[in-house]
């Protein structure tokens, strides 16, 4: 694009009005994310998660996606910041920031906290909120990819942390690497997840005849869809698996293996949805408007 054409002034009221025209496309950009949030679209198009969907479909950068999200969910939260932030006074980085500090804080709280950060640089809003939330400014968690297989991870750990991780190491007796030791940590940690949540025991318990079997699924079963299934059935993922009834439960579907399958949390949700059922806060199924 030339612009040597344009005059000085010309030039300063163009740039002004793009930014301004930046930030209300931002806020719409911002609503159509909050909406398909809402709807779980992005399991409709075999992505485990709206990240994941702004990541791959949409071609955001992880950063720019994580920005996006957390002002879009927020959005839902608190209306009132689509103004602010199309004069510019709330930026996403500030918003994402606030997030970090106070998510699990009311929605009160929030709005108090978003008046105090308005207008501040990133670097200002930082120190506010260090100062609001009482944290230490400690160096936050950061990772890199280094090679085809190999990513450099820097965390802060507590004291207590890192004495119990020198008390696993002293009684493992070996010189192990840091890699090492959470590899073992975590085969540990899924081996006892998967037993768990996935009823993945050695000795099968019996399965219970489809009439005798009602919304609770028997261990037994479980362990079979989850070892013919082993992760989400639309998307692929495997993170926040859940059992679902292909035909809902709620609209008398049976707990038989056939009905049965693995979804993600949020292809589970999304499922809901377009069967007509949305999950209340008390988790009773509620009829709602189909999409889609």
């Amino acid at each position: 694009m030339q612009l040597s054409h344009l005059t000085d002034k010309i030039l300063l009221i163009d740039t002004k009005k793009l930014v301004i025209s930046e930030r209300e496309v931002t806020s719409r950009v911002l609503h159509h994310l909050k909406e398909i949030d809402h709807r779980k679209l992005y399991s409709e198009q075999k992505y485990s998660s709206l990240f994941d969907y702004c990541l791959r479909e949409l071609g955001y950068s992880e950063a720019s996606a994580y920005r996006r999200i957390v002002a879009a969910r927020l959005l839902a939260e608190i209306p009132e910041i689509d103004v602010k932030i199309e004069s510019g006074l709330l930026t996403l980085s500030n918003i994402s920031q606030m997030n970090q500090f106070f998510k699990d804080s009311s929605t009160s709280e929030k709005r108090g906290i978003l008046k105090k950060i308005e207008g501040l640089s990133k670097r200002e809003c930082e120190q506010k909120l260090f100062q609001l939330s009482g944290k230490e400014d400690l160096p936050k968690d950061t990772q890199r990819r280094v090679s085809q297989d190999k990513v450099q991870v820097a965390i802060v750990l507590s004291d207590e942390t890192m004495r119990e991780l020198d008390k696993l190491k002293a009684l493992l007796g070996k010189n192990l690497s840091m890699d090492e030791l959470v590899q073992f940590m975590a085969k540990i940690a899924i081996k006892s997840v998967e037993k768990n949540k996935f009823k993945q025991v050695k000795r099968l318990r019996k399965v219970l005849s489809p009439a005798k079997v009602g919304r609770v699924i028997p261990a037994g079963l479980k362990r079979e869809i989850y070892q013919r299934d082993q992760k989400c059935t639309n998307c692929g993922s495997v993170h926040r698996l859940n059992f679902d009834h292909r035909i809902p439960f709620a609209l008398g579907g049976p707990t038989k293996k056939e009905n049965l399958r693995l979804l993600c949390f949020h292809c589970n949700q999304r499922a809901r949805i377009r069967a007509g059922l949305e999950i209340k806060e008390r988790g009773k199924p509620t009829p709602v408007k189909r999409c889609g």
